[in-house]
């Protein structure tokens, strides 16, 4: 079975991007640029996987974060976060967050958390 992964990011081109690069992996990625859409297509698709911006201008990822931890404590979400801030971090982490990557995406970073939480 396909492996599906939901990418939230209000910017168009990450999830974008993000898509192109699962895709390599034979992974299936549902995009969301909104808060409201990250909680519509997780019902919808129940993916196991997520990619989740911190910065969401509609809601905030920390509580999309809690939002998906309650519907689903096992799902794996990595968090997309825009600076280095060990705040944010530490608070995603709280919240059931099993990692996170910082903008810009780092290619090899990103293939490594691949690795290590999907395939």
């Amino acid at each position: 079975m396909k492996k599906k992964v939901l990418a939230v990011d209000d910017e168009k081109e990450i999830v974008e991007f993000l898509e192109n690069f699962l895709a390599r992996f034979d992974i299936t990625t549902i995009k969301a640029t909104t808060g409201q859409e990250a909680l519509q297509y997780y019902h919808q698709y129940q993916p196991e996987y997520v990619f989740l911006d911190i910065k969401i201008p509609d809601k905030d990822g920390i509580t999309i974060l809690k939002e998906i931890r309650k519907l689903n404590p096992s799902v794996k979400v990595i968090m997309i976060t825009g600076s280095e801030e060990k705040e944010c971090q530490d608070k995603a982490k709280k919240y059931g967050a099993i990692d996170y990557i910082t903008k810009p995406l780092d290619l090899n970073d990103l293939k490594e958390k691949i690795k290590e939480y999907i395939l």
